[in-house]
């Protein structure tokens, strides 16, 4: 049995292949691949920020949910960040505000056939693994900018 992000996103795979033809089913899968991403940045961060604390308690929760998704947009966008300028960062970023806006679709836009065709729907689970792969890779000190820069406010503006 995998982590929760890895259980979200072969839910995803799960759903696009039991149901092709579907596309509710297809934006179901989008935003879920979507959440499996957001989840494995809130984890990032929190572990990040807290590399010796209980999963279990309310500071590492408090931690884990203070990612947004608007800061977070704001953040890989922002001109001059640190998101854009490391490389690996700023893939992240060049994966995750698509797939955002791909998410926000899925959810909000009214019902219509063919949403997403399949290669579509299966390119977007697949961006949403890379992200999740990208993340695991990260060093201990690159995964300190990310959180810091993903979680608190830039207030020297």
């Amino acid at each position: 049995m995998g982590t929760y992000v890895e259980r979200l996103l072969d839910l995803a795979d799960a759903l696009i292949d039991q149901h092709p033809r579907s596309s509710g089913v297809k934006r179901r899968a989008v935003s879920t691949a979507y959440y499996a991403a957001f989840h494995a940045l809130m984890k990032a961060s929190a572990d990040a920020l807290l590399p010796e604390g209980s999963r279990d308690t309310a500071e590492y929760e408090r931690v884990y949910r203070a990612l947004d998704h608007g800061s977070m947009k704001n953040a890989f966008q922002a001109a001059g960040s640190p998101l854009r300028q490391d490389n690996r960062l700023s893939r992240i970023g060049e994966l995750i505000v698509p797939l955002q806006s791909a998410r926000m679709q899925a959810d909000y836009a009214p019902p219509r056939a063919n949403f997403y065709e399949d290669d579509q729907a299966r390119d977007l689970v697949g961006q949403a693994r890379e992200i999740v792969s990208k993340l695991d890779a990260l060093p201990v000190e690159t995964r300190l900018v990310l959180a810091i820069h993903l979680i608190f406010k830039d207030r020297s503006k």
